[in-house]
């Protein structure tokens, strides 16, 4: 069976994600292969903790609504103050995001679609929707789904956080000579684990333009004491290097080879046929 993925543009998800802190979406549920129906959604949507729900529509909407609470099935009014409906479109910069009303439930925990009031999802186990605008959520209907109450597709995700991201992600490096030297002696000085293996290759991987044979480069001027340009590098639409090579790295100009060997490739690029395929990392 091929594998399930998610029905969301990158610019769709993009959107989508703003909507929270630092999390990703794990798909759980798309009806289109597990079915529009009430039963299939609850068999793979409850108690999976923090859920969101994204409904398209022929107009090229994308809307759902979000809950903090577990699917349970258990008929009773779920309250939710972190719950919200929202809406995406392409005519939008920022999605529409809408409160529920104080006071209100966020949805009825029924075995029917998740019901939201102002939003019921696989209505009568259909690819639709019931709107009611007014019942715990207020909105204007045609800024939510257009007035199109029809799905073409509809999938639920699990919000998964992430934690805080690091106020300040790289590290504070001092760049002396006497720190230069410390690495390159760790360099010359180290040996691969199996006694039987020499030299240790690296392979550099990356898409086109990260560098890859620049920074080798860039090593090999640091052991070579001078500037060189031993592998071809600059920058283009498509991979400047045409295929794979190997570059061993002296100590010095008449320095013995070091430990380490650096493997260039092409880069990865997004069309078919072009550039390093993943399969054929393997075969490397």
């Amino acid at each position: 069976m091929s594998a399930v993925t998610s029905s969301l543009s990158h610019e769709q998800e993009k959107k989508l994600l703003s909507l929270f802190g630092h999390v990703r979406l794990h798909l759980l549920y798309k009806a289109s292969v597990h079915g529009f129906t009430a039963a299939a959604f609850h068999g793979l949507c409850n108690r999976q903790g923090h859920t969101v729900i994204a409904a398209f529509n022929a107009a090229g909407r994308v809307y759902g609504a979000y809950t903090s609470k577990d699917y349970a099935s258990s008929g009773q009014a779920v309250s939710d103050g972190e719950a919200f409906l929202y809406s995406i479109s392409a005519d939008r910069p920022e999605p529409l995001k809408v409160v529920g009303i104080g006071g209100q439930p966020a949805f009825t925990d029924v075995n029917t679609g998740p019901d939201y009031g102002a939003l019921v999802f696989l209505h009568n186990d259909q690819p639709a929707i019931l709107s009611n605008p007014g019942t715990n959520f207020n909105f204007q209907a045609a800024d939510v789904h257009g007035g199109d109450f029809n799905l073409t597709e509809l999938e639920v995700y699990r919000v998964e956080d992430l934690g805080t991201l690091l106020k300040k992600p790289w590290r504070n490096v001092k760049w002396t000579s006497e720190r230069r030297q410390q690495l390159m002696d760790a360099i010359i000085k180290y040996r691969p684990s199996i006694r039987a293996v020499p030299q240790a290759r690296i392979l550099l991987v990356g898409p086109v333009g990260a560098g890859k044979s620049s920074f080798f480069n860039s090593v090999n001027s640091m052991f070579r004491g001078k500037m060189t340009c031993q592998a071809i590098a600059g920058t283009a639409d498509k991979s400047v290097t045409t295929q794979y090579r190997t570059y061993s790295i002296k100590a010095g100009k008449n320095g013995k080879p070091l430990p380490v060997v650096l493997c260039d490739t092409m880069g990865l690029e997004e069309m078919a046929g072009a550039g390093l395929d993943i399969d054929d990392l393997v075969n490397i």
